[in-house]
């Protein structure tokens, strides 16, 4: 998208490439406001991928044929035209965050900045895509990764032409474009979060507009492109609108690629003056503003939103959200990114000297901020991750790690997901505990079965699931030979095991795995099963229930109280209401209340505690007690080991 800011020419006015671009941004923005249609609007970053490549390798394949090519124009001409407008949406974003974002929300910030400043911002935001990492929604300069990876390849394209003899450049172009997407292919399912971020598994989108740009003087590949363009165009408008399943980019992915570039390479759109291509071409003028408006607008809006569909903002606020980007986007437009586009201004070492100034000054004042707003909140950390002992802890495979001890002779294994990881704090309040955390986010302590999400964002897939029952089977084994533990402690809110209308599961019957739909009395049957296979062993077992919860994110709620931020679609005192609360957890309060009774196995509650009838406290002592929607903070957990003399409990009720 940003080659389309900056490409100037025989392309330049072509109607048909103006409306493509109109029409990616819409389905970008639209897809971002959450509306129920396009379901598949990302899909408009493909399209732009595709004119980015096919303009941008125009460009570099005429100024090497005509003589006139040189690295530095080149590089001088798309920073004279993307980074004004770029550093003003930059510069605005940093100054508003300290009044919108909470104190980890601008802290994150920070590294944003710094890799949309480096051209990096695709490989800092695959660092911070983890389970425990901020919300990708929460990101205000989280669009900017693909400006970042359309330039890395722009960084490439020109050294590789220069480089070798132009009669193989069709070809290098064609391998690149099959090794990439061969690459994507073979590692979407084992590294989906690598290949949706990285240059080596997205080049060959822009390597299809870059063949794009080789081959359309060739007057067989524009007939081709003639049979090929209804087909091309019905599924370029129809694709979007369709939820498409699996991981991104596949095959929807491919598809659209393909029908873009052939769009192009017919060029009968080109010629057309009808009205609609006309009102898109004109958004397509608007659309490199565009982009870079919308989301922080987007990005901030989520940040005030804890509610329950924290994330994904109410139809009311999407709207207004998208209503609020257009203008913002034509004064950008009108005010810096065409004067400067029109500008004569040529390379000097005076001028990078002053992008470069202008580059430190903005990766510096984001790090002021934090200063001068996050020192005002002494307990501005505890929303910080808790991976229990170490953050090794979380782990990928099953393994004991001296880090994730207490002693070198533990005597409670501690095993579950990220709840275990939580309940850690609280257990090493008990002067003797003697832990060994074995923890996998996400990951149930149920043996044989597993978690499917359904279009999961993170790559809770089947294939990820049957790495949960490996490592499930894997402690099973280990506490076989495992001389010094005596009781084992499981924690797990066991959502994923029960609700039908978000996941699946996986089921492992000898050697064969089976995926089918959640429900409470399989779910039952392999915890059940897994506490008889420990007590087979001599050990004893005890359940450590997940904390109260509710709709919305009480720790983002919590902070923002306390630095006096606005609060949306939660209580205004960030209180639960204890009604609620056993409504939303019906499923789960019920099956621990039947693991209970029929597995003669006892469950450590902290509602006793929390609440009181009518609701369920989120701060004790003046401490938070939650880091998110259901996880406890730090101190919130220490609190509550100690409060509730937990280990001592474990220890008492353990059987």
């Amino acid at each position: 998208m940003s080659a389309s800011a900056c490409v100037a020419g025989q392309d330049k006015n072509r109607a048909d490439i103006q409306a493509l671009r109109g029409l990616a941004v819409l389905l970008v923005v639209v897809y971002h406001a959450r509306l129920g249609a396009p379901a598949s609007g990302f899909l408009g970053v493909d399209i732009f991928f595709v004119i980015s490549g096919f303009l941008i390798t125009g460009l570099v394949k005429a100024g090497i044929e005509q003589g006139t090519f040189t690295f530095r124009d080149f590089y001088f001409r798309r920073a004279k035209r993307l980074l004004p407008a770029a550093y003003v949406t930059f510069l605005i974003t940093i100054l508003c965050a300290p009044f919108i974002l909470g104190t980890s929300e601008l802290r994150d910030l920070t590294a944003q900045v710094a890799g949309a400043l480096s051209f990096s911002a695709n490989i800092v935001l695959w660092q911070q895509s983890g389970y425990f990492e901020g919300a990708a929604e929460l990101k205000p300069l989280l669009h900017v990764w693909s400006l970042s990876l359309e330039e890395q390849y722009y960084f490439l394209l020109p050294a590789t032409l220069v480089l070798i003899p132009r009669h193989l450049w069709l070809r290098a172009t064609i391998l690149i474009a099959i090794a990439s997407l061969g690459l994507c292919l073979a590692l979407i399912q084992w590294k989906p979060i690598a290949t949706f971020y990285l240059l080596p598994t997205r080049a060959w989108e822009l390597a299809i507009g870059s063949l794009g740009a080789f081959l359309i003087a060739q007057p067989q590949v524009r007939t081709v492109a003639g049979r090929l363009f209804w087909p091309s165009l019905v599924l370029l408008i129809s694709l979007p609108f369709v939820a498409v399943g699996g991981r991104h980019p596949g095959l929807p992915a491919l598809l659209i690629c393909i029908a873009t570039v052939v769009v192009i390479l017919d060029g009968r759109l080109a010629r057309n003056t009808s009205k609609p291509l006309r009102s898109l071409a004109r958004i397509g003028d608007l659309s490199y503003s565009l982009y870079l408006v919308h989301w922080p607008i987007f990005a901030f809006m989520n940040n005030a939103w804890v509610g329950e569909t924290a994330g994904e903002l109410p139809l009311e606020l999407g709207l207004a959200a998208m209503a609020a980007s257009f203008p913002i986007a034509w004064l950008l437009h009108r005010l810096v990114e065409e004067p400067m586009r029109r500008a004569r201004i040529a390379f000097s070492w005076s001028h990078l000297r002053q992008v470069a100034i202008v580059s430190l000054a903005l990766a510096i004042l984001p790090l002021g901020l934090v200063r001068a707003f996050a020192s005002e909140v002494p307990s501005g950390t505890f929303r910080e991750t808790q991976f229990g002992l170490a953050p090794g802890c979380e782990l990928s495979h099953f393994q004991v790690r001296p880090a994730c001890m207490t002693s070198t002779d533990p005597e409670v294994l501690v095993w579950g997901d990220s709840f275990a990881m939580h309940v850690i704090a609280a257990l090493r309040s008990g002067a003797q505990a003697s832990l060994l955390q074995v923890t996998r986010s996400a990951c149930g302590p149920l043996a044989g079965i597993a978690p499917v999400e359904r279009n999961s964002r993170k790559g809770y897939d089947a294939a990820w699931a049957r790495t949960c029952i490996d490592f499930n089977d894997a402690v099973l084994e280990y506490l076989k030979t495992a001389s010094t533990i005596r009781t084992v402690v499981l924690s797990s809110p066991f959502r994923g095991y029960l609700d039908g209308e978000l996941f699946d599961v996986l089921v492992k019957s000898d050697s064969l795995y089976v995926q089918t739909h959640p429900d409470p009395d399989l779910a039952l049957k392999h915890l059940a099963g897994t506490i008889a296979q420990i007590r087979t062993l001599g050990l004893k077992v005890i359940i450590i229930a997940p904390p109260p919860s509710s709709g919305f994110n009480v720790g983002a709620c919590l902070e923002r109280l306390q630095e006096e931020k606005l609060i949306l679609g939660a209580p205004q005192d960030c209180i639960i209401d204890e009604k609620d609360y056993r409504e939303r957890r019906s499923r789960v309060l019920a099956f621990l209340n039947r693991i209970e009774n029929e597995g003669n196995v006892s469950v450590i509650r902290f509602d006793a505690l929390l609440c009181d009838g009518t609701k369920c406290r989120t701060t004790l002592e003046g401490t938070p007690l939650y880091r998110d929607s259901a996880h406890l903070s730090d101190p919130g957990s220490a609190l509550l080991g100690t409060r509730l003399a937990l280990f001592d409990q474990v220890e008492r009720l353990a059987r």
